[in-house]
């Protein structure tokens, strides 16, 4: 089991003793439906595909004993939309969002900025965005990814250190990665 929120309570009760890292799920947005339904890019949703991809993903992370404790969405509607069927598949609250319209628009220094303002009580977080910008955010933070994330692809690093500004200075592991072909 992988309970991300048991990190930060150990950490308090062991301070001095180890080290915690840090995780970061990193999600592509669900399939989103075909340009030209809506006036422009940011409005698209998810097609019905998307939403069953949407809802996998997060049974097999609600499996895992995923339990993210801060969780970062572009506001577009397909990603929003995409975390909020994860998070109700884990059984967890889909108001709890954070929306940063830099994750839409942003390039890979903005994304990057994000990560490393997170709150170092955070010990493990949910970032839902856009390629290429989120393929590029898990390139920096993971040298050994360097592939275009598929639509609802789920990539969890662990990141060696114990605060967020250090994210893509220090190395990474990859726990584990999902994709519509790895899901049940």
């Amino acid at each position: 089991m992988f309970f991300c929120g048991m990190q930060s309570i150990l950490s308090r009760k062991m301070k001095g003793i180890f080290r915690m890292p840090k995780t970061i799920l990193l999600i592509r947005h669900a399939k989103p439906q075909p340009f030209g339904l809506v006036r422009n890019d940011f409005d698209r949703s998810l097609d019905p595909r998307g939403v069953l991809e949407a809802r996998k993903a997060g049974a097999e992370l609600r499996k895992r004993g995923i339990h993210p404790e801060l969780c970062v969405s572009s506001p577009a509607p397909r990603a929003l939309y995409t975390l909020r069927l994860m998070l109700t598949e884990m059984k967890l609250d889909p108001d709890q969002i954070v929306t940063d319209r830099a994750i839409y628009e942003g390039d890979l220094s903005a994304l990057l900025n994000i990560v490393r303002a997170f709150p170092d009580e955070v010990s493990c977080a949910v970032f839902c965005g856009h390629n290429p910008g989120i393929s590029e955010l898990v390139g920096q933070l993971f040298n050994s990814y360097s592939s275009a994330m598929n639509t609802c692809e789920v990539v969890a690093l662990t990141l060696e250190t114990e605060r967020w500004i250090d994210a893509g200075l220090v190395p990474a592991v990859c726990t584990f990665r999902l994709t519509s072909g790895s899901r049940a």
